[in-house]
């Protein structure tokens, strides 16, 4: 059974993209295009990990990961950040010290050999050096 991946993204293009190198991986994919729809399909779908976009319209990214890392049976979920922000404290301001760090921060743009390393890594529990 594939293993799935939730891509929240705001930008169609970047979608399709990460839509495309995923599932040419073998990963079943599904798309949200912002934090707001991404928390409707998230239950349901029950990814095996997500990559997230921190600058969107509606429910932005850092919302999102608060209600990720609030949810005890979501909080689990690695969680990849695609931004040109890599920095963790400057996404989270003063709450940064308190919230779970990311799995991973990949900048875009994306480099697509090593995000897609990332991917299998987090899904495989490799450790990583964390954000």
């Amino acid at each position: 059974m594939a293993k799935k991946v939730l891509i929240v993204d705001d930008e169609p293009d970047v979608r399709i993209f990460l839509e495309t190198l995923l599932r040419e991986e073998g990963f079943e994919t599904r798309t949200a295009e912002n934090g707001d729809e991404a928390e409707k399909i998230v239950g349901g779908f029950k990814p095996d990990l997500i990559t997230l976009d921190i600058i969107m319209p509606k429910e932005t990214g850092v919302k999102f990961y608060r209600f990720l890392t609030k949810n005890a049976s979501l909080a689990k979920i690695p969680v990849i950040i695609l931004s040109g922000v890599t920095r963790f404290k400057d996404l989270f301001g003063r709450d940064h010290a308190a919230m779970p760090k990311p799995f991973a921060f990949v900048e875009k743009p994306i480099d697509k050999d090593a995000l897609v390393q990332k991917v299998k890594d987090a899904i495989a529990g490799k450790p990583t050096a964390r954000a």
